[in-house]
């Protein structure tokens, strides 16, 4: 079974009423867990860095990039209150901590299901080292990096319970860059663990995609609206109708490929009846005719004998008289 993560991240705004609302509609779309992301500000960037350096998020209410980021992120007071709600469903709670301090900050709470490693944070590897102490599953996605650098991250982790999700780190994905390949070449070098895809289009066809190629794990960001007036990654999420389509269709597949043996849909017995065809008689014939191809007619529906049988009557007689367009039976025909 596809595991399903809805990646809430910062689409709660820093509300915690939000994030529960978040929580609320990822489970009546199917997810399997939620994530969100761990941090300050400057956990992050350089308080150097001003928001006219990055334009299309500036929304003129800061000066630098780390006030932008501080104000969407949920406080780490308010991480347990959460993590509890989330607990309560029981569904996963899985967050992204983006730093050491941080994440000694999460090792004291109760309930955490995972701990993600971010793209950004595949080379950080003093993070790398100490989440690998910790006793909790890995979740990493490989997002700008090289195969050297996944290589090295795993290295460090040396966990059994590991993750490794494909992810490019376009925000929206166009999916004709979505190099789905990776995930074959990931279930080829890491047959020890599981592959899955983080997946930042739109849509839920690349998702779709993934699970037929293998993937085990899906994470798509979420949102309760993606014309949220307020900013945060919700304008590359998914809306919770959106995301219920998604997992219909990901159970769908789920359920197709679980199936090793060669299988018919129950549908296809009526189908069958109605679009296969069978023998019928042309014209209304006499008992004791002796049939031949042309007094019949291989037409539907399929409620007489096929060509698997019709030797075993050609050139018999009939054993009673028949109609235009009954089906020919086997036991019309003399023994």
């Amino acid at each position: 079974m596809t595991y399903i993560i809805a990646e809430i991240g910062n689409n709660h705004n820093g509300s915690i009423e939000k994030a529960k609302l978040l929580v609320n509609e990822a489970i009546n779309s199917g997810a399997d867990a939620i994530k969100t992301q761990s941090f300050r500000g400057l956990d992050i960037v350089s308080p150097r860095v001003l928001m006219s350096d990055l334009p299309d998020w500036d929304d003129g209410k800061f000066k630098f990039w780390y006030q932008f980021i501080e104000d969407f992120a949920l406080p780490l007071e308010n991480h347990q209150e959460l993590i509890n709600y989330t607990n309560s469903f029981d569904i996963d709670f899985i967050t992204t901590p983006v730093s050491v301090e941080i994440l000694d900050e999460l090792e004291s709470l109760k309930g955490i299901s995972a701990y993600k490693l971010a793209s950004m944070d595949l080379t950080n590897k003093n993070l790398i080292i100490e989440l690998s102490k910790t006793s909790k599953p890995i979740i990493i996605s490989t997002g700008m990096g090289s195969m050297e650098e996944i290589k090295d991250a795993i290295h460090i982790l040396r966990k059994s319970d590991l993750t490794i999700l494909h992810c490019i780190s376009d925000y929206p994905l166009n999916p004709l860059n979505a190099n789905l390949s990776n995930i074959k070449i990931l279930k080829e070098k890491f047959k020890d663990y599981k592959i899955g895809f983080s997946d930042h289009s739109l849509g839920h066809e690349l998702s779709v995609a993934a699970v037929s190629l293998g993937a085990e794990v899906i994470e798509k960001h979420f949102t309760l609206n993606r014309n949220d007036e307020e900013r945060a990654e919700h304008h590359m999420s998914m809306e919770p109708k959106d995301f219920l389509e998604l997992t219909k269709w990901i159970r769908a597949l789920d359920d197709n490929l679980s199936k090793n043996t060669w299988g018919r849909s129950r549908l296809e017995v009526s189908n069958k009846f109605q679009f296969r065809r069978s023998f019928h008689y042309k014209s209304s014939l006499p008992s004791g005719h002796k049939v031949s191809l042309k007094d019949l007619r291989f037409v539907r529906p399929c409620d007489g004998i096929g060509y698997d049988q019709i030797n075993d009557i050609l050139e018999k007689k009939l054993t009673k008289s028949v109609n235009s367009f009954d089906p020919c039976l086997l036991e019309d025909f003399e023994k």
